[in-house]
């Protein structure tokens, strides 16, 4: 039995959007409804208090903090993430490379001295 046959999938996207609507009309998932709910009474006040400019402004003032937050969490994680690496890496990797690095450097060296 092929778990696809059972799952009833819309058209277009139409109608998903539609299904989806009715979804949260009808509370079938409460804590997405609730949201939804929420954040469109937080909406309604706030334009009754303020002018719409003034919401839309916070409202994009908001955005713009959490996606500065959220980048700078990344980016600490990354850091993080990277010195973890580079702690874990034996050191004789590290002297390897300084020694083949300080061989060509002396080979340099006796050239230029010899001409």
């Amino acid at each position: 039995m092929n778990i696809q046959e059972n799952v009833c999938v819309p058209d277009n996207k139409m109608e998903l959007h539609l299904e989806l609507i009715n979804d949260l009309i009808h509370w079938w998932d409460p804590t997405k409804s609730g949201v939804v709910f929420s954040l469109s009474l937080l909406l309604l006040l706030s334009l009754v208090a303020y002018s719409v400019i003034s919401v839309v402004s916070y409202m994009l003032l908001a955005l713009l903090c959490v996606t500065i937050t959220f980048r700078t969490y990344k980016s600490v994680v990354q850091a993080v993430e990277l010195i973890e690496k580079d702690v874990t890496t034996p050191l004789h990797k590290h002297s390897i490379y300084i020694h083949k690095r300080n061989n060509k450097q002396l080979c340099k060296n006796h050239y230029f001295e010899h001409i």
